[in-house]
């Protein structure tokens, strides 16, 4: 084996033989690009079968412009052609993830990109170090679920360009956050950021793929890093790097937790929209090197359309996931510029060059995920935002996937933002379809939502009859033996259905 590779490059160095004093670089080490021939080349026809096996730089007495060169095996002939002549070449169609990698490192020139930048190794130290601060203070709003974080993982895992190139030395890997919003961002040592706001926006597998798939080309392309080095060139290191946490510094990293007072679920914490809004803030991004230009989006966008394709995921999840991102936005009538997307307009003029929108579905996706949909309604809810809260809560229902808790949900949210007859009415009702889902698990929450409904609606006598059975639950559930949180809040509870029965009886 080694003796063959001697022989390539010897034979690499034949062919430059032409090029009087001439030195080269090789750009690219050992690869093997499969294509054909577009049309007659020397003495090979159009047709013709034909590997790429580097991409080098020569230097010396070259045509003007002709400085890159592939070095190409025809017919078991090397050959060295000129960059600007590789529309002679047709590539096949990728069968591993390396040889997909080495083509977009062809077709975008990174080997040039590399060659000309280099890999600013220390800028990439700097940087890695200045994420991991960051990616400390995200930890305040991280979603902590092991199922839908192996969930993720799988997915970016089976895009994940491990393979690319063997002088980038960040890790790949994947966090989850606490967002209402439809967050993605990969940071440029390596760690895609999703927010639990985009998997409850989306529908579907392709479409989550389509978005890691994004993210994944920026990072591939570098945009990351040559946005920040474009940046550093402006400003002094540490003025720089100062401005990018000014706005998070300030934030107040309390966590909320999921309404103690009105939830029988405490154990639950959400973080402040607040917070999150303060961590995820456009100078933070931004100055990750995340501020994207139109062509650096439309490029990442290419690659994520042929990543999909080559992986076997529907290529319109690109523009389906882009139409329901902006959606939400439009739902929410943002004027104002978005982190990381920029603006409504930035993203429709992606969604417009990224083809025909799908709508896509899928219910094991929807499945998977209904349990953050619960989640961030109840953070929304923890917030008071409720109309948000509803909005998500039917998510699940509309697609049958609500739980008993999901229904206690929407009548706590419903009861915030209306006082009718026919509103307390509709809650009962869901109270009971609530009852119906929990079987013969009792629901605490049940009883005490149900209590404070039927006194809103004036019906004490029924109300007295709720808290009784709850008191009874209760009273069963103190004698497991439990400790800790749980007894305080069974006894906080208990003394609470106490006094309401005293009220009941003097009213």
């Amino acid at each position: 084996m080694k003796r063959l590779t001697t022989l390539f490059v010897l034979a690499i160095l034949a062919t430059t033989a032409g090029f009087a004093k001439s030195k080269h670089k090789d750009l690219s080490g050992i690869i093997a690009v499969k294509g054909e021939l577009t049309q007659k080349y020397g003495q090979s026809p159009a047709g013709t079968p034909v590997t790429i096996r580097r991409v080098v730089k020569m230097h010396g007495p070259n045509e003007k412009g002709k400085e890159i060169f592939y070095a190409v095996e025809v017919n078991g002939i090397q050959e060295t052609i000129p960059s600007e002549e590789m529309n002679l070449i047709a590539l096949s169609t990728p069968q591993t993830d390396r040889e997909f990698w080495q083509q977009i490192y062809l077709k975008y020139h990174l080997y040039e990109h590399f060659y000309n930048y280099n890999y600013r190794h220390k800028l990439r130290q700097e940087i890695d170090e200045e994420c991991r601060d960051y990616l400390e203070k995200l930890n305040e709003i991280a979603y902590q679920d092991d199922y839908m974080t192996s969930y993720v993982q799988g997915v970016f895992s089976k895009l994940n360009a491990i393979t690319i190139d063997s002088n980038r030395k960040e890790n790949l890997n994947i966090r989850l956050i606490q967002s209402p919003e439809p967050d993605a961002f990969m940071l440029p040592n390596g760690s895609m950021v999703i927010s639990t706001g985009l998997l409850c926006t989306l529908d579907s597998e392709d479409e989550l793929a389509a978005v890691i798939a994004c993210e994944l080309g920026h990072f591939v392309l570098d945009h990351q890093v040559y946005n920040i080095h474009r940046a550093e060139r402006r400003a002094k290191r540490a003025a720089f790097w100062a401005e990018v946490f000014s706005a998070t510094a300030e934030a107040a990293l309390d966590i909320a937790h999921w309404d103690n007072d009105d939830d029988a679920y405490a154990v639950s914490l959400v973080a402040n929209i607040g917070t999150i809004a303060s961590l995820l803030s456009i100078p933070a991004t931004d100055r990750l090197g995340m501020k994207y230009k139109a062509p650096q989006e439309i490029s990442a966008d290419r690659i994520a359309r042929e990543l999909l394709e080559f992986k076997g995921y529907n290529p319109g999840g690109l523009s389906s996931a882009l139409h329901k991102i902006t959606g939400y936005y439009q739902q929410r009538q943002y004027n104002k510029e978005i982190p990381r997307y920029g603006s409504i307009g930035n993203l429709q003029k992606r969604m417009a060059k990224a083809g025909e929108t799908h709508n896509l579905s899928a219910r094991p996706y929807l499945r998977t995920t209904s349990d953050i949909v619960s989640f961030n309604a109840a953070m929304n809810y923890a917030n008071k935002h409720y109309k948000e809260t509803a909005r998500l809560i039917h998510k699940n229902i509309d697609n049958r996937l609500a739980t008993d808790n999901d229904y206690v949900l929407l009548v706590k949210a419903e009861m915030a933002l209306s006082n009718t007859k026919e509103v307390n009415s509709h809650c009962l009702a869901l109270l009971d379809k609530a009852q119906e889902l929990a079987g013969t698990s009792p629901n605490l929450d049940i009883y005490k939502q149900r209590t404070l409904l039927l006194m809103r609606m004036n019906k004490q006598a029924q109300a007295a009859d709720i808290l009784k059975e709850y008191l009874t639950l209760l009273s069963s559930y103190k004698g497991q033996d439990i400790e800790g949180e749980e007894k305080e809040w069974t006894n906080k509870e208990m003394s609470w259905a106490k006094q309401m029965l005293d009220k009941i009886s003097r009213i």
